[in-house]
């Protein structure tokens, strides 16, 4: 028996003819002629040794195996779309070096590079934290596709969102008496951390890190027993913590950046910068 050789096309006529209620309006929507759409149709019933359609008065309607073969080519066309986009997918292979700051490496970012991953399951993420003015160092070098990255006054990228710098306590306390003052922060050129220090150089009050810290749940955890007070993005303040009030004395702290460098390479990279731009990633 001879094997009934079906292209894609002659599906997408019969299906098209079907739900668009006739052989002109497929032909309309198929951008071809009628008589073509009629050759069409009686070339898929030679191939398949089947009548699909009937005459019914001047109306052409289903056979019963019109209609039984009907939901096999949808199926048929269906199934090859998710072949060609699994294909399409897998196709995409390569590396995507992210370098972000720490205050941004936790929250919903980890989320969103997960999601990344199951839509980009080909592409190894090779994903690093670090402070802002390195990241930025090693993107200019090449060593990063994007990057996240907190600053004060960006000079280039995209600002994501701005937030502002607050004074963070234990629940229930106030603004600290005792000096030197003790403070909480990340390790290195934190943005967060400096702010904290020129506004209290600037008032003339002594200071002392007494913890530092490369996890916000460290850092925080610190700051929520009392060990120290801290700067974070208003964001950060949550249970067990609360926003402080400092005497007229202390400058007022700056807002921060989140901004988003882009060294477009693939398709994959430019999906997830443009997630983060869509996100708008809070600063903790």
């Amino acid at each position: 028996m001879k094997q009934a050789n079906v292209s894609t096309e002659l599906l997408q006529t019969f299906v098209t003819v079907v739900e668009s209620g006739g052989f002109i309006r497929a032909a309309q929507h198929l951008y071809k002629t009628q008589s073509t759409i009629s050759q069409q149709i009686r070339k898929l019933e030679t191939e398949l040794n089947t009548a699909l359609f009937a005459t019914a008065g001047r109306r052409r309607v289903l056979t019963s195996a019109g209609e039984q073969f009907l939901g096999y080519a949808k199926r048929w066309l269906a199934l090859q779309d998710e072949a060609l986009f699994s294909l399409a997918q897998t196709s995409i292979t390569a590396d995507i070096r992210l370098g972000v700051s720490h205050s941004l490496s936790e929250g919903i970012l980890p989320e969103l590079l997960a999601q990344f991953s199951r839509t980009y399951p080909h592409v190894n993420m090779i994903v690093e934290t670090g402070y802002g003015n390195d990241l930025i160092q090693r993107y200019d070098s090449g060593d990063y596709d994007l990057i996240l990255t907190l600053e004060r006054e960006p000079l280039a990228g995209k600002v994501m969102g701005t937030t502002a710098m607050v004074w963070i306590g234990k629940a229930g306390s106030e603004w600290p008496s005792f000096h030197p003052m003790r403070l909480a922060g990340y390790q290195g050129a934190c943005e967060f951390r400096q702010a904290a220090t020129h506004a209290l150089d600037q008032a003339g009050i002594p200071w002392q890190v007494v913890y530092s810290t490369n996890s916000l749940a460290a850092l925080m955890a610190a700051v929520r027993a009392g060990l120290a007070v801290t700067v974070r993005a208003h964001c950060a303040v949550s249970a067990g913590l609360v926003m402080l009030t400092p005497p007229p004395v202390v400058p007022e702290l700056p807002t921060i950046n989140v901004v988003l460098r882009n060294r477009t390479v693939s398709e994959a990279s430019e999906w997830l910068a443009e997630a983060l731009q869509k996100t708008g990633l809070p600063a903790a």
